[in-house]
């Protein structure tokens, strides 16, 4: 028969030992409430229903993101039935932003009843997408230079020049076969600052083409742009020969693109004197207008005396995209 003989160090030992566990025990119990108390959440604050009293600024952000779950929504992009032309609103998404509420909630005074942080977010494709562009927001006191460029470029260094000078940025709206036969121009437009923008990977007539042909107008122009340029095209559509019909916005407006218009058109393409030209403009001009170019003789020889008068009237050249903002 074995006998187990624990002397009297063995006893003090273990005894030393439960008593420096309880003590530390103690200290962290207490170390925790001290922390709490200093830091965490103030007495009787509510989030959301949920008592969040002493809860430490992590354990909010976890808590947070956990009702952010229940209550976050995406967007929806409005629509367009070809079937019979109606348009279906957009709608605004929610988004709970989390690092909003738990400051909100860790600023709180003792007592508070608070609730989410949420943000709305808009859809990408809203209910003017699939209405086409002829002007821009009349108060911003500005206009814009839309060039549409699918033919020609003996003139167009001139119009760089001449842009450069008086510091002005246009939107060039490439057709697709353009693209590739001056690569090299294109880059160097998108590197001076200018917006880059789709005109159609040719020049069809889009009123004659089915509704996949005129995504392929538009997307297979895109990539090309893209792939020139190194850089994002802006959503930007210019129909060729300016054709428009429901079925051609709605298609651009399905894609994330806006038809652009024009609200003056200097009909350059038949060469008038830069005098008729600059008449023509001037005498329709509004703020927000959206001037319509290409690159001829005319638009070049008059270009410099153009954005001096509009300057002159208290309007500033850009592109469309500074005039739709």
């Amino acid at each position: 028969m074995n006998v187990l003989f624990i002397n009297r160090k063995q006893i003090y030992a273990a005894l030393w030992a439960m008593i420096i566990l309880t003590v530390l025990v103690g200290v962290r119990l207490h170390w925790d409430r001290t922390v709490r108390k200093i830091f965490g959440v103030k007495n009787g604050v509510y989030l959301e229903g949920y008592n969040v009293e002493g809860m430490l600024p992590e354990e909010v952000s976890n808590l947070v993101k956990k009702m952010a779950v229940k209550v976050n929504r995406e967007p929806q992009n409005a629509g367009y039935f070809s079937e019979t032309g109606e348009i279906i609103p957009s709608k605004p998404g929610k988004m709970v932003m989390i690092a909003d509420t738990v400051n909100k909630v860790c600023m709180a005074k003792p007592g508070s009843r608070l609730n989410l942080v949420v943000a709305e977010v808009p859809a990408k494709i809203s209910e003017d997408f699939f209405k086409p562009v002829y002007q821009g927001k009349p108060e911003s006191q500005k206009v814009a230079f839309a060039i549409n460029v699918a033919w020609g470029e003996e003139f167009l260094g001139e119009m760089l020049k001449t842009l450069e000078e008086e510091k002005v940025k246009a939107t060039f709206f490439f057709v697709g076969s353009w693209v590739k036969a001056f690569p090299e121009l294109v880059k160097e437009i998108a590197a001076a600052g200018h917006e880059i923008a789709n005109h159609g990977l040719y020049h069809g007539h889009p009123q004659q083409m089915r509704r996949d042909e005129l995504r392929r107008l538009i997307l297979e122009n895109a990539a090309l742009l893209r792939s020139v340029t190194g850089k994002e095209p802006s959503n930007l559509f210019a129909p060729p020969y300016g054709e428009i019909n429901a079925e051609i916005v709605g298609t651009a407006g399905e894609l994330g693109y806006r038809t652009v218009m024009w609200s003056v058109d200097t009909v350059d393409w038949k060469n008038p004197g830069p005098d008729l030209l600059l008449q023509r403009v001037m005498g329709k001009i509004q703020p927000g207008g959206i001037i319509l170019m290409h690159p001829t003789v005319s638009t070049a020889k008059a270009l410099p005396r153009l954005i001096k008068a509009l300057r002159e009237k208290g309007l500033t050249p850009g592109t469309v995209s500074s005039v739709l903002e």
